[in-house]
């Protein structure tokens, strides 16, 4: 059975993106894991042991009075949950459970309030380095049901067909369209022929179009291009720093309004 790992903090974002979850995958066929990570305000005190075991327990008791709450939601109603407190930076642990667990995807809700962008800075940490694909769904998201996806290409070429396969699956699973954009400086850029074969190839039996757009940002271009075509979620490929850090860093965030209201998925590159 697959494992997909459920981010929490224990606040309304993360129930919002756990509730997300559940709906776009279904109570059964998974096992969810609800997973939280804590950490000492000084890792210094004198009296860390005592500390750490307050810690923990606190971190318990959250968790189990807010899994309650999740477990009552209709959405959970037959879903495997299983409840882990772990100890560390939140991007660490949850890369660590994924490797045991062998997870296919992290769910995770996020506010943008820290001042790291407007993903926040737990979450842009997550979709940098994690070691598998990370879904996440904003506070000021809109539920609705997933009808087109816009997935970014970051003109880099073809991509191992390992890479989409939360794409594909979430695609197939909603009966989405999944929409291949390209962001272009040159108005005359047209994706090349072979291209545009292994994708179809990778992509077959789903839905999809390849759609361009002029622009010197990415993150503008995309967030033009998400409103133009109604994107219901957006894709990117972490495959290599710039076209990342392109869409994620302070300076357009203030652009980059998608990821306000459009769930996002960042697939991670097949490492060879």
């Amino acid at each position: 059975m697959a494992n997909v790992i459920l981010a929490t903090d224990y606040s309304e974002q993360a129930m919002r993106a756990c509730v997300y979850a559940l709906k776009l995958f279904g109570p059964t066929g998974r096992t969810y894991r609800l997973t939280h990570a804590y950490l000492a305000t000084d890792e210094g005190f004198s009296e860390w042991p005592t500390v750490g075991t307050e810690l923990y327990s606190l971190a318990t008791i959250g968790m189990s009075e807010w899994s309650k709450r999740l477990e009552a939601m209709p959405e959970a109603q037959g879903a495997v949950l299983v409840k882990d407190v772990v100890y560390g930076p939140l991007p660490g642990m949850l890369n660590e459970t994924a490797k045991e667990y062998s997870s296919e995807l992290v769910v995770m809700g996020t506010q943008g309030a820290s001042g790291a962008g407007i993903l926040g800075s737990t979450a842009a940490s997550m979709v940098k380095h994690s070691s598998v694909p990370v879904l996440v769904v904003p506070s000021g998201s809109v539920e609705r049901p997933v009808k087109r996806i816009l997935f970014a290409d970051d003109g880099q070429g073809v991509v191992d067909a390992g890479a989409l396969t939360m794409l594909v699956d979430i695609a197939t699973r909603t009966r989405a369209e999944v929409l291949l954009a390209h962001v272009v400086q040159n108005k005359d850029e047209i994706p090349k022929d072979g291209v545009v074969a292994e994708y179809g190839r990778m992509l077959a039996g789903v839905p999809h179009r390849f759609i361009s757009t002029v622009g010197e940002d990415p993150a503008a271009a995309l967030d033009l291009l998400a409103e133009e075509e109604q994107a219901d979620m957006i894709a990117v490929l972490h495959r290599h720093a710039g076209f990342m850090d392109s869409l994620f860093h302070n300076s357009t965030a203030k652009k980059l309004a998608l990821h306000v209201n459009i769930p996002l998925l960042v697939l991670q590159a097949v490492q060879h």
